[in-house]
């Protein structure tokens, strides 16, 4: 007989702030110059701090606002809010399915659980190499290539992510490369959390309650870049408790995910987190989910694994996980995979 899980949304708010207390933001500025040298060392070390003791930190001076055609940072949120100010119609044409995920969906389950939000999901063009499904994309001028900038500039910057958390294990920056190669699966998703229950008054079949913007979870993949707007919401679960993730200008939220976590051997954590139901005003954000290669096998690295501590993970199929995954999300068949079903 299973062991029940503990319902972590009891746990409390955590009502003090401070040094210690709060999930770190760090300069990432010198991560964009060659992978070397005491203040790139300095950074990843850091970096490599808060996966141990969060799995959630804050970057500043990343460069995703620096580019070529303007504001990029400012173009996203602003074709986002059109899009999901397009008429139910407009928006239901381009709807997910079980067999492509890429697109528009309302009704989206966390742990079997309904989240109050809406979302739009779309990968790199041409190279989804576990759904074989090409994106679709609304009748919005300039969305497709302003959303595909975006993703370009959130893989670079993952990628620079990725070298730091291998310095921070030991490991030369490029140890994770090639899981990565010649296509990631990653994806970016535009985030919408009304106030009101975006499934009000639907006549699609569907969960009556949806009590957060979304339950908590930890993500699938390596890591997660993700752009948040000001009206906060975010938490992440630490020593039992909930720690509010509270917006900085300009900065982006970082978190590590389940298979970094087996990456390391349980050396970084793969943070739970929640976003709360939104109560006066509605909240955008968007995640860039970094995704290894369809057809790696991500188990405990050599240099994790040692007669002191051994492997914690047997080897998962990353493109069988992500599908499983993907399913659980999509509708409710059967508990959501997790990794702690890998667990030795």
């Amino acid at each position: 007989m299973s062991t029940p899980q503990p319902d972590l949304d009891r746990d409390p708010v955590a009502s003090d702030t401070g040094p210690g207390r709060e999930v770190p933001v760090i300069d990432v500025g010198p991560l964009a110059a060659a992978f070397e040298g005491a203040a790139v060392s300095d950074v990843a070390e850091k970096i490599a701090a808060a996966c141990r003791e969060w799995g959630f930190f804050q970057v500043v001076n990343h460069g995703l606002d620096d580019r070529p055609r303007g504001n990029l940072l400012e173009g996203v949120r602003a074709q986002m809010e059109a899009f999901f100010g397009l008429p139910r119609a407009d928006k239901e044409a381009i709807l997910r399915t079980r067999e492509n995920p890429w697109g528009y969906y309302d009704n989206e389950l966390t742990k079997n659980q309904r989240d109050r939000k809406e979302v739009f999901d779309f990968t790199r063009e041409d190279s989804d190499e576990i759904y074989r499904a090409a994106n679709r994309w609304p009748p919005l001028a300039g969305f497709r290539s302003t959303m595909l900038s975006w993703l370009d500039a959130c893989e670079q910057l993952s990628l620079r992510l990725l070298a730091a958390l291998c310095v921070g294990l030991d490991l030369a920056p490029d140890a994770l490369a090639p899981s990565f190669t010649p296509w990631h699966t990653g994806f970016v998703r535009l985030n919408h959390y009304p106030v009101e229950d975006p499934m009000a008054g639907s006549t699609t079949t569907h969960l009556p309650v949806a009590d957060r913007g979304v339950h908590h979870h930890t993500d699938a993949g390596a890591l997660t870049v993700l752009l948040q707007d000001d009206v906060g919401g975010l938490q992440v679960h630490r020593d039992g408790s909930w720690y509010d993730v509270a917006p900085v200008p300009g900065a982006l939220v970082i978190n590590t995910g389940d298979m970094m976590q087996v990456w390391s051997n349980d050396i970084y954590r793969a943070a739970m987190h929640r976003v709360l139901a939104m109560e006066r005003k509605d909240r955008f954000s968007i995640p860039f989910f970094f995704n290894p290669a369809a057809g790696t096998v991500v188990e405990p690295l050599p240099s994790t694994v040692g007669e002191a501590r051994p492997a914690h993970y047997r080897p998962i199929d990353w493109s069988e996980f992500r599908g499983r995954r993907t399913d659980g999300d999509y509708a409710d068949y059967g508990p959501e995979v997790q990794i702690s079903q890998y667990r030795i």
